[in-house]
């Protein structure tokens, strides 16, 4: 008896690791797959993929468009001379944002809600290497900044 007992244990034993195993394995997938889509939706959303807009080489007012999706704005990096005359449209992809730099008057849009956008105008008065930002607490941290180059 003891044998049919113990021998069924290890046939139990053997089907349980087989189902485990059966079904384990596809989830474990699963999981793996969730984590690097969501890696690399993290990654399209980074500064470190969003483009650098040279407009030093325009005449006129310096006209940019900024969107936003998640914590970054597409644009890592805006170049102007200073003296330029910059007008910066803010689209906000999602949740409440703004974008501003604070070393220029004018630079600055409201806080705004998903779909709703602003148009800003300011002079780059002074030469330098800026942040432009979300003010929303913690959304700069998170990565959600870009540089404003002005060359003198």
């Amino acid at each position: 008896m003891g044998m049919v007992t113990g021998s069924h244990r290890s046939v139990n034993k053997l089907l349980t690791e087989k189902l485990i195993n059966r079904y384990l394995q596809p989830m474990k997938r699963a999981i793996y797959t969730g984590i690097v889509v969501s890696g690399l939706l993290v990654l399209m959303g980074n500064p470190l993929f969003a483009r650098t807009l040279d407009l030093t080489d325009q005449s006129g007012v310096k006209e940019i468009e900024i969107s936003s999706r998640g914590m970054a704005y597409d644009v890592a990096e805006i170049r102007v001379n200073r003296g330029d005359r910059v007008r910066v449209t803010y689209r906000n992809g999602g949740g409440r944002h703004d974008w501003r730099v604070d070393e220029f008057e004018g630079a600055a849009t409201r806080m705004l809600s998903a779909g709703r956008s602003e148009t800003v105008e300011f002079v780059a008065d002074q030469a330098g290497t800026f942040v432009f930002y979300c003010s929303v607490p913690g959304h700069r941290q998170a990565g959600m900044y870009g540089r404003l180059v002005v060359k003198d």
